[in-house]
């Protein structure tokens, strides 16, 4: 499925309508493994850039930043969105946030822990609320 642009949950779904049995899922731990390291490393990557910025700023925490948000299509109807937060001084990220419009839970009204929702709203909003959530956390 990877080839034609789609993933493991597409894959599910066409073996579930193909009455196949759904493909085999022995990468899964290993993703898992691949996603928490890269996440414990972009962490580590943004606190480190946060320490440069005030070094930078002779010990002061109000530095300039450079904040942009982008889509995963163009447009307004894009339910995928990042908020990227840069240091001027430095050009490093240092802080992200996700949000998405997509939920995946089978009951839309009572959402799953591990829903990926966090956003509700037009996509041309997502950019302002995800600078207010990174700003809260500063």
């Amino acid at each position: 499925m990877r080839c034609i642009g789609k993933g493991a949950e597409s894959a599910v779904m066409f073996c579930g309508i193909m009455n196949l049995p759904p493909p085999p899922t022995k990468f899964t731990k290993f993703n898992n493994n691949l996603l928490q390291a890269a996440r414990e490393t972009c962490e580590e990557s943004m606190a480190e850039a946060v320490h440069e910025a005030v070094e930078e700023n002779e010990g002061g925490r109000d530095i300039a930043v450079a904040v942009d948000g982008s889509w995963q299509k163009r447009g307004f109807s894009s339910k995928n969105g990042v908020v990227t937060v840069t240091s001027v001084d430095t050009g490093k990220v240092i802080d992200v946030e996700i949000l998405s419009k997509h939920c995946i839970c089978p009951n839309k009204t009572k959402h799953l822990q591990n829903c990926k929702r966090n956003f509700v709203g037009y996509s041309g909003k997502m950019e302002v609320t995800g600078d207010h959530g990174i700003t809260i956390l500063s």
